[in-house]
């Protein structure tokens, strides 16, 4: 079985090239692919106000998947920082399960461990402290509680004080702490992890363990897929893509996962 995985497109009514491009994608998988599982590793929308907003942008995102999980595939969502408040009506509406922030895969040759990857960006506290926040399920509960018009003023606000923390600073603050990403394979008795969170799409290797990054969609669009062992990702621009689809992809990084 091939299994197939993008994180961090941050779709929203900002970019209609990439809402485009999602919906292509899934339908090329539907009709081009066999059925198989495919995993959204969080930051699939850029802020989620919770599943009682249905915004007309949001519904051709919403068909694409059903249609996908209705054609015999199986969707599988994993929570971002961007999407926590996604719940059990939108992953019924498109047919979904939810994961753990942190799932294990169980593959022939070996363990594989998925995650978003923010939890182990320890170096930045201030957005850890954030992190536990918002990921409480009393905020949760208290922030659903208000009218949608609220809401989308909190994200909004949430979305620019975020970015005005980002621009103060440096990359390797907002990198993963790497000992957090070794004690979390050794808790899980895992070998391999694929997360997303940090845009650094890589591939890291260090003779005991290997670490996956998914790249976020901007100018360019992101697939990885893993056949056995063998994680491929791939990319092509937006424009490219929404011509040529899935024919646009390159790839950019191959690995091995389990020696």
């Amino acid at each position: 079985m091939t299994r197939f995985f993008i994180s961090d497109l941050h779709l929203s009514d900002k970019r209609p090239d990439l809402i485009r491009a999602f919906v292509q994608m899934m339908d090329e998988l539907k009709t081009h692919k066999t059925p198989s599982e495919l995993y959204l590793l969080g930051d699939f929308y850029e802020a989620w106000i919770g599943d009682d907003y249905q915004p007309e942008w949001n519904q051709p995102i919403e068909l694409a998947l059903a249609e996908l999980s209705q054609a015999g595939w199986q969707i599988y969502f994993l929570h971002g920082n961007r999407d926590f408040l996604i719940g059990q009506a939108w992953l019924a509406r498109i047919g979904a399960t939810l994961l753990d922030e942190q799932s294990e895969l169980t593959l022939e040759k070996g363990k594989l461990l998925l995650s978003h990857g923010d939890e182990y960006c320890l170096a930045d506290t201030e957005y850890q402290a954030f992190r536990r926040t918002v990921r409480s399920s009393a905020w949760q509960e208290q922030i659903l509680s208000l009218p949608i018009e609220q809401r989308i003023a909190l994200a909004a606000q949430l979305r620019n004080d975020s970015q005005a923390m980002a621009t103060e600073k440096t990359m390797s603050i907002m990198d993963v702490t790497e000992q957090a990403v070794i004690d979390s394979l050794q808790q899980h008795r895992c070998t391999a992890i694929i997360h997303g969170h940090t845009h650094r799409p890589d591939i890291h290797f260090n003779g005991q363990y290997v670490r996956c990054v998914l790249g976020d969609w901007d100018s360019k669009v992101w697939f990885a897929e893993l056949k056995q062992d063998q994680f491929t990702q791939s990319n092509a621009s937006v424009e490219v893509f929404l011509k040529q689809g899935l024919n646009a992809l390159q790839m950019v990084h191959q690995q091995t996962l389990f020696h």
